[in-house]
């Protein structure tokens, strides 16, 4: 099937078609059943309102002076001026432009020098907020919103850190199905930088479908065997040992090879900010307490000071990317090895363009097993969707096997 062809197939048959998310289209509606998170709760300041864009749509986010975080509409409803730029008071944010002012439920309770009659008439559009696992969700679908998924083994009591949110210029669904059996040769300069030269291979990935997604078993040569999860619609779960620094060494980015070998239980979020960008929200769970978490935390800020979505990482990555670059193995031996981890998977995703002609993908049985799994089942409810029948109804997060 040529590109033109799937095109014309995407228009008769939409649910084929789970790379376009915004307003009205069918993956988008889908998308918006389900909580989303919008940003990291550490970076919502009280006072200080925020544009977010989420799956082709502009909203604004901010924090009441009782903790509580709101989000309403982009715009003023009197001359649609940006509503981030004005100020937030109490539980309100008061426009900049003329002063009319909104509660968290979107309404208007003031219009200043009018009628007090007229504000009662005006009310932007608003949507449910929650905080969780250092994250702040919003649910933008219609109707009430469902429970909010919970996932108990990041409840345990452990060092939980949400990560610097990391912004790429691809679509949300290239991060999503990034498969297990790319491990060895996209980060093989990462591995041999933290000392690791032996190039295990991916013998055989076994994918099935679970209450929550897709669970893949995934035989390392000579290891033990991985287990990764896929929570639908849009979380990866990963529970590796890796090596992490939890000493509180200051130049070491906690993932060098005299680091302590940790099963770190890592939940990644891909949330589509239009068609051709995405951002990734991580939360990881360390399997420390007490003053290692402590240490490791003052680590981690400082290696996460450095956003990842910006700066001279991902300028070395595009140039890559567009061939004005070298390569990966040419990168600085004192940046971070975690960096360098994070620009591999970038030059790959990114690199397979922002929104992948899939019609000219030749998939095979072993590496891409989860991967025909998850497109099987989107399309599955995404067709479900479209007819008006019933969709399968996700349960919890089951605990990760490791």
């Amino acid at each position: 099937m040529t590109a033109h062809e799937l095109q014309d197939a995407m228009h008769d048959e939409p649910w084929r078609d789970f790379v376009h998310t915004g307003p009205g289209t069918l993956a988008g509606r889908y998308l918006r059943m389900f909580w989303q998170p919008i940003g990291r709760s550490q970076d919502l300041a009280a006072g200080h309102p925020e544009p977010i864009h989420i799956m082709g749509d502009s909203f604004t986010l901010f924090r009441g002076e009782s903790g509580t975080p709101y989000l309403v509409d982009f715009r003023c409803a009197h001359r649609g001026t940006q509503l981030s730029v004005g100020w937030v008071e109490g539980e309100s944010i008061r426009c900049r432009y003329h002063g009319w002012r909104y509660d968290g439920s979107g309404q208007c309770v003031e219009q200043p020098g009018e009628d007090p009659a007229f504000a009662s008439k005006i009310c932007i559009r608003s949507y449910p907020c929650e905080e969780y696992l250092g994250l702040v969700f919003a649910y933008l679908g219609e109707g009430s919103p469902p429970p909010m998924r919970r996932f108990v083994d990041f409840e345990n009591g452990f060092l939980l850190d949400a990560t610097t949110p990391q912004i790429w210029r691809c679509n949300y669904f290239n991060r999503v199905e990034n498969d297990p059996s790319h491990v060895p040769f996209t980060h093989r300069e990462s591995a041999r930088r933290r000392g690791n030269t032996a190039q295990r291979m991916v013998r055989r990935v076994q994918s099935e479908e679970t209450e929550f997604g897709v669970h893949s078993a995934v035989e390392i040569e000579d290891g033990p065997p991985q287990y990764i999860d896929f929570h639908m619609p849009n979380i990866n779960q990963v529970k590796a040992p890796e090596r992490r620094n939890v000493d509180g060494n200051p130049n070491d980015d906690g993932f060098r090879k005299d680091g302590r070998s940790l099963s770190v239980n890592s939940l990644f979020w891909r949330v589509p900010i239009d068609d051709e960008s995405c951002i990734s929200f991580a939360v990881e769970l360390i399997p420390v307490t007490g003053e290692a978490a402590e240490a490791y935390r003052r680590q981690q800020q400082k290696v996460q000071s450095d956003p990842l979505d910006e700066g001279a990482n991902w300028s070395w990555s595009d140039g890559i990317i567009n061939g004005t670059r070298g390569s990966l193995e040419d990168v600085d031996v004192e940046l971070s090895a975690a960096k360098l981890f994070w620009m591999e998977d970038y030059v790959t995703q990114v690199g397979q363009g922002a929104i992948p002609d899939r019609s000219q993908e030749h998939l095979v049985h072993v590496a891409d097993e989860s991967v025909i799994l998850k497109r099987q089942i989107w399309q599955r409810e995404l067709r479900a969707l479209s007819q008006g029948r019933p969709l399968k109804q996700w349960a919890e997060a089951a605990t990760a096997r490791a």
